[in-house]
């Protein structure tokens, strides 16, 4: 029994994320050794993996996203795969991509927790603050995870704008996610909460769970948007 072709899609489109994703992590990984070992500027304290690649991992899945459309969606539509699979396997390997991009900090920042309480390291590293200041490790996790997952989705929104309407249009889809940014931004960072004192919610006065709705509700919508999108474009040769 063969397996739907969405599935099959987003396997094959989640192989080249993961590829794509193995070198961002390398190169990430080296340069925060290098910033341990060599660069730390005499400091006595340096944050553990998991923040220091928050924004560089946020910044990998925008890209990706951007590369969606061109990369993947013509290719697959070309090989005969309906719009509505190449968007569900596409969706499907963005939510695998991002519990990688989640995964892998974490991993990494929990075995540098071990090391600096078995070994002598030339700085402190901070692998704990970041989960305290979010109620956990798992917690921590779940924001990194709707976070990444809301980048990827705005580049996504970007690459299929060009994509359809071309490139005067595709500045209004940048506009676009620069709004998804700010609403990004207003659920998770407290500057930002605090010059939007006009909404009528802030996330800073809420539940960690709540703020964690509220972006899921986000990230929903722009996979409705997505799908709408997708449905009827012409896809170009």
């Amino acid at each position: 029994m063969t397996s739907p072709r969405y599935r099959r899609v987003a396997a094959a489109v989640f192989s080249d994320m993961f590829k794509w994703s193995l070198w961002f992590f390398s190169i990430l990984f080296v340069i925060h050794l290098v910033r341990v070992f060599w660069l730390n500027g005499d400091t006595n304290q340096i944050e553990g993996f998991f923040v220091f690649s928050q924004y560089s991992v946020n910044i990998f899945m925008l890209v990706v996203g951007i590369m969606s459309a061109y990369v993947f969606m013509s290719r697959h539509i070309q090989q005969g795969v309906s719009r509505k699979d190449s968007y569900l396997g596409t969706a499907l390997a963005a939510l695998a991509l991002s519990a990688f991009a989640t995964l892998v900090p974490l991993a990494v920042n929990g075995l540098q927790h071990l090391l600096a309480e078995t070994i002598s390291l030339p700085v402190e590293l901070d692998t704990v603050s970041a989960f305290e200041t979010t109620g956990g490790w798992f917690a921590a996790a779940i924001a990194l995870f709707l976070n990444t997952l809301t980048f990827f989705l705005a580049g996504w929104v970007i690459s299929i704008g060009y994509y359809r309407f071309g490139w005067i249009a595709g500045f209004g889809f940048i506009a676009l996610s620069f709004v998804i940014f700010g609403l990004n931004d207003y659920l998770w960072k407290p500057n930002t909460a605090d010059a939007m004192e006009w909404l009528p919610y802030n996330p800073l006065e809420a539940n960690f769970w709540l703020t964690a709705l509220g972006s899921s509700v986000l990230i929903l919508l722009l996979f409705s948007l997505m799908r709408l999108l997708t449905k009827r474009v012409t896809i170009k040769m």
